[in-house]
Parts: structure tokens; sequence; C-alpha cells
């Protein structure tokens, strides 16, 4: 028996959508609609309207290019709290 799957109503550049997700997952996909709908409405203001699916797939790959470099940024600053933390351990071990 297939389980069914939750449907969710999201607004994009003033157009609604139903989108279906796994049950429980209703409030993520609000707030990564919101997320492309607030781009989108930045885009607009900067560029104006392009259309549509442009708009949408623009503000996915801004969205997508940042969220990439604060996982690079995020990788830095644990390879930096690494090397800290074995500095000290060997600090603390020749003492």
């Amino acid at each position: 028996m297939k389980r069914m799957m939750a449907e969710v109503d999201i607004t994009i550049n003033k157009r609604s959508y139903r989108i279906s997700c796994k049950d429980g997952e209703e409030e993520r996909i609000k707030s990564l609609a919101i997320l492309i709908n607030n781009q989108v409405q930045k885009l607009s203001e900067k560029i104006g309207q392009l259309g549509e699916a442009r708009m949408i797939l623009l503000a996915s790959l801004v969205l997508l290019d940042k969220s990439d470099e604060a996982e690079k940024e995020a990788e830095k600053i644990i390879i930096m709290t690494a090397e800290k933390i074995e500095r000290l351990a060997r600090k603390f071990s020749n003492d």
C-alpha cells in the first residue's frame, strides 16, 4: 500500500504552488519557499522580471551559491578548530 504524501501550499513570485512532500516536512518546505521567494523579490528589484522560470532558477542558484560558500567557511572553521585542539593536546601531553 502506497503511503500518502503530505501537501503544502507555497507562494513564489506572487504565484501559488501545491507541493507534495513527506509527512512532517511541511514547515521545512514552507521555510525554503520563503527563502526562494525573498531571493526572487530581491532579484526582481535589481533586474526586473525575467519570466517566472528564469527568476526562480536565478534565485535558486544564488541561494545554492550562498549555501556552498557557507559550507566552505564552516569547513575552514572546523579545520582551524581541530588544529588548535591538536596543538593544545600536544602542549598538555608534553607538560
